[in-house]
């Protein structure tokens, strides 16, 4: 069987320039962002959950290829969102060279 990642996650064709600020430098790099769908509220009679901010990012493109909390993601608007500074919370490394971190909004 073949390897099919390239297939569906091809990042010359899916997501956006991101800009990272880490230590007073900024770096662009490409990601997919996942924002909130949802508020944390009931929905009928049912209860919510909701998202946090994710983005998804290949551990080579970061700085030293290491993911640490408290970096500073900047998205531009888009169609799918508007613009938006996000702070990591924490963030999970995948086996397949992804990093998938939790961010909230900041400032």
């Amino acid at each position: 069987m073949t390897d099919l990642a390239e297939t569906f996650f091809n990042e010359n064709e899916f997501g956006e320039i991101v800009t990272l600020t880490r230590g007073g430098e900024n770096y662009e790099i490409k990601g997919l962002y996942d924002s909130p769908e949802v508020p944390s509220e009931s929905v009928g009679d049912v209860g919510a959950i909701a998202h946090v901010h994710r983005l998804f990012v290949r551990v080579s493109d970061l700085p030293e290829s290491k993911p640490r909390k408290n970096d500073v993601f900047t998205l531009g608007s888009t169609p799918f969102h508007s613009s938006v500074k996000l702070s990591a919370i924490d963030f999970v490394s995948e086996k397949d060279g992804v990093v998938v971190y939790r961010l909230k909004e900041t400032k």
